[in-house]
């Protein structure tokens, strides 16, 4: 495995010491005055934490209705008040061999909203559920553990996290975090992302890393149909989409457009949009290539119309 590993440092080097060379010398223009940072409210950034693959809709947005809760539904609540019956209720359901991931992961979400408004007592119930899992013989290795949630205090613990920091990322860290991950993307996107796979020839991963990237020139393109004319830099080897989010994103920077409205969403009028995948796109055997720029032979300056 040394000669693997050596072997493979050998070709990564020179694409380290290129980046390196091209980071240095290209010219960095992130704006740190990028507007209000977009914080999303508490109870919207909660419901993403506890429940990432629920489908946001319109309806989440208007108020809640209260609804008196039943004779069951208050005998459930008295129950997961005790700690005994919340903790034997947990350990059952994990000795449970078809209860999945992704069910495990809903059961912590739901207790957490349940005992949201009690946290020290909940904080209680990770407590005790985290030694026990300390204490199996499985997890002899403490530096291993909670490295994937797969068990319902693991996302407990997330939960919890979550809440405790909320405060403190609005606070303090927000900003600055936001301004890394605009640093990052936009010196990603000075080299080429493979469309597919998502690999980038600048990526902070070795295993992100796009080893064969063809040859590439940067293009700007000047769309004139907006309050302002607004430029967006782009590569001739991006693909159709690519050039779209790169707009979108130029365009919220700028403007303060509305990050999440699919781009389906946009209304371009009579003019007909260029596509990925379309009669003109290119076919090597059974690979049907994704029509780029280049493809389109669009010239370094373009208006909308042709977007």
């Amino acid at each position: 495995s040394g000669v693997v590993y050596t072997k493979k440092k050998h070709l990564y080097l020179p694409f380290c010491s290129l980046g390196f060379v091209d980071m240095q010398t290209e010219k960095c223009d992130l704006i740190e005055n990028v507007g209000a940072i977009p914080f999303l409210d508490y109870k919207h950034f909660a419901s993403r934490i506890f429940f990432p693959d629920v489908r946001r809709s319109r309806a989440q947005n208007r108020d809640a209705v209260k609804v008196q809760p039943d004779e069951s539904c208050q005998a459930l609540s008295r129950l997961i008040r005790d700690q005994v019956f919340l903790t034997s209720f947990v350990h059952a359901l994990e000795e449970q061999k078809n209860f999945n991931v992704k069910e495990k992961c809903a059961v912590a979400s739901l207790l957490t909203v349940s005992l949201h408004g009690d946290l020290p007592y909940l904080t209680q119930v990770m407590e005790e559920l985290l030694r026990a899992l300390m204490e199996q013989p499985s997890n002899s290795q403490p530096k291993l553990m909670l490295r994937r949630t797969e068990s319902i205090v693991e996302k407990l613990l997330t939960n919890w996290m979550s809440i405790c920091l909320y405060g403190f990322l609005r606070e303090s860290v927000g900003q600055p975090l936001f301004l890394l991950v605009c640093a990052l993307t936009q010196q990603m996107s000075k080299g080429p992302v493979d469309s597919v796979t998502e690999k980038a020839l600048y990526t902070l991963n070795e295993d992100w890393l796009l080893w064969q990237a063809q040859d590439f020139s940067p293009m700007v393109h000047t769309l004139s149909s907006f309050i302002e004319p607004l430029e967006v830099s782009a590569l001739d080897c991006d693909t159709v989409e690519q050039v779209k989010e790169k707009i979108l994103l130029a365009f919220k920077t700028k403007f303060g457009f509305p990050y999440n409205i699919p781009l389906r969403q946009m209304h371009i009028g009579q003019f007909v949009p260029l596509k990925e995948v379309d009669a003109s796109s290119g076919v090597l055997g059974e690979v049907t290539m994704l029509n780029t720029l280049k493809h389109y032979k669009r010239k370094y300056t373009v208006g909308q119309k042709s977007i």
